[in-house]
Order: structure tokens, then C-alpha cells, then sequence
């Protein structure tokens, strides 16, 4: 329990921090996103349930990207909020999902000949926390998702004109490399870890071999009316195996909205 409230602590101050220093810092460029997203979501907590749900999911992102002057080095901040209600087969609507994802990390800017293609290489730290409610259940009807990682990471962009129209393509993948999440034990509930405080190994390991993970975004950026909107696809795909509990969560939506 020490281990976690230490985690969720780290978490929050670091992003106080991040909102501190992001405004007040100057930097040569500093570009704002703000997405919605809606698309369909595949779920499986074989601590909740055996089967697995399907639905509607809803997105909203909140990204700021800033590189001083004279300097190769840009620096993401992200905020991911993220909301469902899925069902099995007959019974619609019976989980409900509500995820914080924070993302902070920074990027180096590789040159090329062509001033329009730019790749950044660099990592992410990952910050995880929600949870889901089955409304079905009884017994352990809720389950935490916490977990904090390491992202390997990359970025791709590509501007070009068609006529007198500026555009961009935006690529984005980071794969979890290693990291922390809490997890009951398979049969643990909750009131025995919280008000018993009976830790079984609910604090695992993360790595890719405990269950691949990726997550991407394309989007396609033009200018209008002097405003520049974006539109495109997200898809996330978050596995862990642990304690003898299965989970997924599949995501895959159109996002739309603006920079600035």
C-alpha cells in the first residue's frame, strides 16, 4: 500500500509541476491540440468478468508541445481522458470505464534535407488512473486501473502544400517499456486490501512480455479561416497478465478537433 500511495503521489506532483513550469517558460514554438475522439472499445478484466465487453467509447486530449531556441530537444505534455459504457451479449451497458492518461517526456530533433519532414525520437513517462464498474456484479464489482511506465517514443510530421493550402501528416507511437501497476490477486477483493491491509504482490511489474502494449494517433492537419483543424485515428492497445487476472482494453476512434 506504501508503494502504491507513493505512486499515485509522484503522479500528481509531477503534473503540478509540468502545468507550473509550462506556463511559465518562453519558448520559440509552442503548439497547443485539443482533440475529441469517439470510437469503439474492446474490454476483458477476468477479475470483473470471463467474458469480455464491447461499446461506444469517448476521447479527449489536451496536448502542449514547446522547444526552446536553439534547441533540438521538444517537450510533449499530454492529457487523455477517456470514458465508456460496453456490455456483453445481452447484457448492454453493464461496464462502465472512466481512464486519466498523463504523458510527459521530451524528444530529439533528427535533421533531414527537406525542411518540411521531421522526426523526433525520445520517451515518455506514462501515468495511468481510473477505474471500471460492472454493474452487474455483486462481488467485486470494481476494479482500479493504476500503473505508471516508460514509453520508448517517436514522432513523424510531413508538411506540404496542396495549391495555396499548407497541410501536415502527424504520426505518434509509444510502446510501454517497463514500469509499475497495482492489480488485486485473483479471489482478493478490495475491502481485504484496503481495510485489512492484506498486500498479496498487488504492486506487478509491467513489461512487454507481461502483455504488449502500443499506442498511436495519425492525424492529418489543414488550415481554415485562419484556424488549423485536425482530424484522424487513435488507437490504443493496453494488455497486462498478472496474478493469474487477464485484462485488455482496445481502442479505436476518430479524433477531430484544432491547434493553436
Amino acid at each position: 500500500m506504501r508503494m502504491l500511495t507513493m505512486a499515485l503521489g509522484l503522479l500528481v506532483s509531477i503534473v503540478a509541476y509540468s502545468q507550473v513550469t509550462t506556463d511559465s517558460t518562453r519558448y520559440q514554438s509552442l503548439e497547443r491540440v485539443r482533440l475529441f475522439g469517439i470510437g469503439h472499445t474492446d474490454i476483458l478484466d477476468t477479475y470483473l468478468s470471463q467474458e469480455k465487453s464491447t461499446g461506444t467509447e469517448l476521447h479527449y486530449l489536451s496536448q502542449t508541445f514547446s522547444r526552446h531556441a536553439d534547441s533540438k530537444i521538444t517537450r510533449e505534455m499530454t492529457h487523455h481522458l477517456f470514458a465508456s459504457s460496453t456490455g456483453t451479449r445481452g447484457n448492454n451497458n453493464s461496464l462502465l470505464t472512466a481512464i486519466y492518461g498523463f504523458r510527459l517526456g521530451c524528444y530529439y530533433n533528427l535533421d533531414f534535407s527537406s525542411p518540411s519532414i521531421n522526426l523526433m525520437i525520445g520517451g515518455l513517462m506514462d501515468g495511468t488512473l481510473g477505474g471500471a464498474y460492472n454493474t452487474r456484479n455483486s462481488n467485486n464489482p470494481a476494479q482500479a486501473r493504476i500503473a505508471l511506465t516508460i514509453d520508448p517514443a517517436a514522432r513523424l510530421c510531413w508538411g506540404f502544400r496542396i495549391a495555396r493550402f499548407p497541410m501536415k501528416l502527424n504520426y505518434a507511437v509509444s510502446l510501454p517499456l517497463i514500469g509499475a501497476a497495482f492489480s488485486p490477486n485473483y479471489g482478493q477483493s478490495y475491502y481485504e486490501i484496503f481495510s485489512k491491509g492484506n498486500y498479496d504482490h498487488n504492486i506487478v511489474l509491467v513489461f512487454p512480455f507481461s502483455g504488449p502494449q502500443l499506442h498511436q494517433m495519425l492525424t492529418f492537419d489543414f488550415s481554415l479561416f485562419k484556424t488549423t483543424f485536425s482530424f484522424g485515428y487513435l488507437g490504443d492497445i493496453r494488455q497486462l497478465k498478472a496474478n493469474s487476472l487477464k485484462y485488455h482494453h482496445y481502442s479505436n476512434a476518430v479524433v477531430f478537433g484544432w491547434k493553436f
